[in-house]
Order: structure tokens, then sequence, then C-alpha cells
């Protein structure tokens, strides 16, 4: 994240847990919360390879050929998962049958990349089959032009060179208790306020950074224990 991003969570009193690159994964994800984490009510599972304080430890180790960099991916709004279940680390899986969860199955495996969650009955999201099949769901869902994506960047280095890789929505669009911060300048996808709207009548507050550019990190996850 960038410095400005970084304190403007400071100043929020939120403490911040950063996760460094993972060897094992290609740079443009290596550090991405929604690649290492899974929140599934008051526990977070992670990746084996990070020591968090409270945390659960996931069962599969991350490496960079799909599939095996998305067994964490998983989108939880509520009472629901979404993801490809055919690759779902098998401790996030026993946790979703210990305590009920709805799973939705998509074939997309980057699931949380994919949905930016408004609240629990609200997601935004570029994908149109994954629209379709959360809206069977009873879900309110913002569908976007896959073209916005195109102005989503991802970092190649630590020197905040851009890749020609581009980004996901979930990754740029994080609900913190009742915010929701952008990472850049909402303008920059959101040109006809389709996004702002459908966040403001939700009565959440946006936090974004004018005239910056829109970087997909990852996404931002709150955790309600002590990360240190």
């Amino acid at each position: 994240m960038r410095d400005f991003e970084k304190n403007k969570l400071k100043e929020l009193n939120y403490e911040l847990f950063e996760i460094q690159p993972n060897p094992n994964l290609y740079y443009e994800i290596a550090g991405h919360t929604d690649i290492h984490c899974c929140k599934i009510n008051n526990s977070l599972v992670v990746s084996p390879n990070l020591s968090i304080k409270n945390a659960i430890n996931g069962l599969s180790n991350l490496s960079c050929k799909y599939p095996f960099d998305i067994p964490y991916n998983v989108c939880i709004i509520g009472n629901f998962a979404i993801h490809n279940f055919k690759y779902t680390d098998k401790k996030i899986l026993e946790i979703l049958d210990k305590n009920n969860f709805i799973k939705i199955h998509i074939n997309q495996g980057y699931s949380k990349c994919s949905i930016a969650v408004i609240d629990e009955k609200s997601v935004i999201v570029t994908d149109k089959s994954i629209a379709n099949i959360l809206k069977q769901y009873n879900f309110e869902v913002l569908l976007l032009d896959e073209n916005i994506t195109q102005k989503i960047y991802l970092l190649k280095n630590q020197n905040y060179e851009y890749s020609n890789m581009t980004g996901f929505i979930g990754g740029v669009i994080s609900r913190i208790d009742n915010y929701i911060f952008i990472s850049g300048d909402l303008n920059f996808i959101d040109s006809d306020k389709k996004i702002r709207n459908f966040i403001e009548q939700r009565n959440l507050t946006i936090i974004d950074f004018p005239k910056k550019d829109i970087i997909d990190y990852g996404g931002i996850i709150i955790a309600d224990f002590p990360s240190k």
C-alpha cells in the first residue's frame, strides 16, 4: 500500500498488519490479503507461511500455478460462502460446514478478488455469470462493465511499477466497519457515479484518494483480535 493509504487507516485508529510477499507466488498477488487469508465469522484462516496471533492455519500451501494460489480466496457474505469449491482449503471447508454456511459454487476461482462486498446483501461485480448466480440467492448486485478492470492496476515490484496484468474489483473496494475504502480515486472507475450511488444508498461512508491511480492490493480484512 502507498503511504497515504496506510496513514489514512492509522488516522482511523486501525493497527496495520502487512503481509510480506510470498516468494512462492508471482509478485502481483504475492502480498495480497485475499490470497492468504479468509475471515469466517470471528475466525481468520491463513496460509501456513503466515504467523498471525490467534489465526487458524490452513492446510494448503500456496504456489503460483493456478489453482494452487486460490485455496483461501473464498468470499464470505453473511451466512454464504462463495468459491470454486473444488479447490477450497480443507480447513476452511471444515469451518464452513461446522457453522452451517450455505456454499455457492462458482467457476471463478478468484472469488473474493471478483466480488466487492458492500453489505450482507449487496455486492459489486464485473463478471456477468457471478452476478446471475448471486441474484438467484437474492443478493442486490451492481454489475459493472468488465472493461473498467483495465483501469485497475497491479504492482509488479516494490518500486510501485505497474504490471501488464489488470486487477479485480474486489481487491480495490473494501468494507471496513461503516467505511468503504477505495484504493485510489473512485472517479477513475466510476464516471457515471453508479458505484458511489450504490454505496451511499446503503448509508456507508466512502474513503477514496483524489487523482490517485486505482491499485488492487488484495483488499483489507478487519481482524477483531491483536495481530502481534
